[in-house]
């Protein structure tokens, strides 16, 4: 926090001055990514795992930064949420001649096994020109882009039509109660937000480190896990009875399991495939720009379909991940049950689907129940100002990348705010070796470069000031 504090008097100069208007006060972006990954460090310091998530931590670090800049900041929520945990919002004023643009990160991390890792990941220790800990990438490094492009953004007393809204919310990587709270118990404060910018897209890199896209999230497919449940009579296992729910489950995966859902290319998904055509040789390039067509030939759906992620954007997906029946063997159970984490895209119809499910399992005695609420549909619009701004903001780091936009198969809090109308968007303004990603982001040793950090948030103050 010392740091932090010394940091804040700093006089800055400009850089790249073409692109400020004459009334904006002169920026040191050096001195700035120096403050930002200073933030960082002690953000990463912050223990808000989840369970039981503590986010009131985070929010009383986060305000205190907002309180010396003179951001009107307020921790709301910390009864409605629960125990020691809170969500937080901020208000940088604009003229009001147009909508808000609202920035929003969760506070809380999923578990660490310090044991499993190189560095205490709650040290946000720097090492190796990494920044290290538990939220690095998802996603105290974002929220400490998005807080310090606003900072920056008061700082050089630019001129603003939109104010800048700063969320902070709890509970994102269990049940989002945090978001669900705050557009309950705060329409007044999202009333004017146009735009929504949050996680739930990647950016794809070169094996030389160099941009190929920037990926921008306008889609996501929604949750529909489903339980199902089959009642037995309990008995010793040693004689066999036709009252064993166990086979008859198992019996209902198997169908399950042999279901091949329909394909569906959904107008998101179509334009991300176009798009990343252009970086493909022969015939797959022809195959990517119509995959439509291309999924009627077997040769291409072949090649299309071997990527997972790509296979998981193109249809509803089905997966068998938990199965409970008795705790001894020798035990016949009463009662066996199966999850399934079901994923739809987004045009689909939640009750159609779980009448196809009960269809395939052909077995009234297989009850189906609903464990998770399923969020409103995501596709969101791609023109727009603040998706021409990412587009601009994204050339002048990169004039050889392309922005896309690929659908988040993983949730995220976007669903919760677009249920209200705002526009949302999936953004990371970092540059991230996709190995990386999948080895720290949930995994052991997470951890963000140095050098990431002053690139994202010069990254989000362009979009907020070619946005403007």
């Amino acid at each position: 926090m010392n740091r932090i504090a010394l940091t804040t008097g700093l006089t800055f100069c400009l850089l790249g001055s073409s692109k400020l208007p004459a009334q904006a006060t002169p920026l040191d972006w050096t001195a700035l990514a120096r403050e930002s990954q200073a933030v960082l460090s002690d953000y990463l310091r912050v223990n808000t795992t989840n369970p039981p998530g503590n986010e009131i931590l985070s929010a009383r670090f986060l305000k205190a930064i907002l309180d010396r800049e003179g951001i009107e900041a307020r921790i709301l929520d910390t009864t409605e949420v629960g125990p020691n945990r809170a969500n937080l919002y901020a208000r940088l004023r604009g003229n009001g001649s147009k909508r808000a643009i609202a920035l929003v990160h969760h506070m809380d991390v999923v578990p660490a096994t310090p044991s499993s890792w190189s560095v205490d990941p709650f040290s946000g220790e720097v090492r190796d020109g990494y920044i290290w800990g538990r939220g690095a990438i998802d996603m105290k490094g974002n929220g400490v882009a998005q807080l310090m492009a606003m900072i920056a953004l008061k700082r050089s007393g630019v001129l603003l039509t939109r104010d800048i809204v700063f969320i902070g919310n709890a509970d994102e990587e269990l049940g989002s109660t945090g978001a669900l709270v705050f557009v309950k118990q705060h329409p007044d404060l999202l009333r004017d937000v146009e735009y929504l910018i949050t996680e739930g897209a990647d950016n794809v890199l070169d094996e030389k480190g160099r941009v190929v896209y920037f990926g921008v999230g306008v889609s996501e497919k929604r949750t529909f896990w489903q339980r199902l449940t089959v009642n037995g009579v309990p008995s010793h296992g040693s004689r066999p009875t036709k009252q064993n729910p166990v086979p008859r489950l198992v019996a209902a995966l198997y169908k399950i399991s042999q279901y091949e859902t329909p394909l569906h290319v959904t107008p998101g998904v179509e334009k991300f495939f176009r798009d990343i055509a252009r970086t493909y040789p022969e015939p797959q390039r022809s195959w990517l720009s119509n995959v439509t067509a291309a999924l009627e030939t077997p040769r291409a759906r072949d090649w299309i379909l071997s990527d997972v992620s790509w296979n998981a954007v193109l249809r509803n997906t089905i997966s068998l991940t938990g199965l409970t029946g008795s705790n001894k063997t020798n035990v016949i159970p009463g009662v066996a049950t199966a999850d399934i984490d079901v994923r739809l895209l987004p045009d689909q119809d939640t009750t159609a689907f779980l009448k196809t499910l009960e269809a395939i399992v052909g077995d009234t005695a297989v009850h189906f129940t609903h464990l998770a609420n399923t969020k409103t549909p995501l596709e969101s619009p791609v023109d727009t100002d603040l998706f021409r701004a990412i587009e601009r903001a994204a050339h002048d780091r990169e004039p050889g990348a392309f922005v896309t936009t690929p659908m988040e198969t993983a949730a995220t809090d976007r669903p919760t705010y677009r249920k209200v109308g705002i526009t949302t968007y999936g953004f990371s303004p970092f540059k991230i070796p996709r190995p990386e990603i999948q080895r720290g982001m949930h995994g052991n040793d997470e951890r963000l470069t140095v050098e990431n950090v002053g690139y994202g948030v010069r990254f989000y103050y362009d979009i907020l000031r070619y946005a403007q």
